[in-house]
């Protein structure tokens, strides 16, 4: 794993970037989430990449100072490669990453670590926020599955779980959701010069806020009363990631 340490002074981690959850060894996963446009060769190996900006309020020079290593990181990864016809072919995909941290002395250590790759969804609409929902200060993450069809368009889109203030029943959410993401549009994954269809995973959430500039009305979430399924453990942000991608990593040795 591909690591990089900064002073103190010119790297300041926020609480809001260090929010989220401890994983081994001290690392702590942060908020700032990474995507590279990827060029996959028929070996797996990453022959072009490109990042989109990293954002993440407040932590703009943060980012800046962490585009290197992403780059860096995301060339070095492995796949395995699709196929086309039974013959390994290359592919064009869009890879995400999380940046984690711990402390080292009076400096920082990072790394990227992979959380999944896929299509991208492009701008979109957000969902409209059940006034009902406002009232009575609930808040939701839903997990929508989609299946990208490779004209783009979205289709067979359904709660996969959900996570709401209290417990309370989601299905408003859920129509709100579905509502918007039926005029969504993304980039499929590419193999072999041709556009693939594939399932999704989509974060959607509705938060509340005490006002535009003032904190995060943040209550605990728990699973909701009608959620399907548990909702997954780790944390992939905003970022939409593949459930069946013709496109998968290989397993990475420590360090790498």
């Amino acid at each position: 794993m591909k690591r990089f340490a900064a002073g103190a002074a010119a790297l300041v981690l926020s609480h809001a970037v260090l929010a989220a959850d401890t994983v081994s060894n001290d690392w702590k996963r942060s908020g700032l989430y990474v995507t590279g446009v990827a060029d996959i060769d028929s070996q797996g190996k990453v022959e072009h990449i490109d990042l989109l900006p990293i954002e993440d309020k407040g932590s703009k020079d943060l980012a800046a100072q962490l585009a290197p290593l992403a780059k860096s990181t995301m060339s070095h990864w492995e796949f395995v490669p699709a196929t086309e016809n039974g013959k390994p072919a290359s592919a064009h995909t869009f890879l995400h990453g999380v940046f984690e941290f711990r402390p080292q002395g009076s400096n920082y250590e990072a790394r990227l670590v992979f959380i999944g790759n896929g299509p991208r969804l492009d701008e979109r609409q957000a969902p409209r926020y059940p006034s009902y929902m406002v009232t009575n200060r609930v808040q939701a993450t839903l997990y929508m599955l989609a299946l990208v069809q490779p004209d783009g368009s979205l289709s067979d889109i359904h709660l996969e779980s959900a996570q709401s203030t209290g417990r309370r029943p989601v299905a408003v959410f859920v129509r709100a959701a579905t509502e918007a993401m039926s005029s969504w549009r993304a980039e499929p994954e590419i193999v072999d010069g041709h556009a693939v269809k594939g399932w999704v995973r989509v974060p959607v959430s509705f938060n509340l806020r005490a006002s535009i500039n003032g904190p995060q009305y943040a209550p605990q979430l728990e699973r909701a009363v009608d959620s399907p399924a548990e909702p997954p453990k780790s944390s992939s942000g905003d970022q939409s990631l593949a459930l069946d991608s013709p496109i998968r990593m290989r397993p990475q040795l420590p360090g790498q």
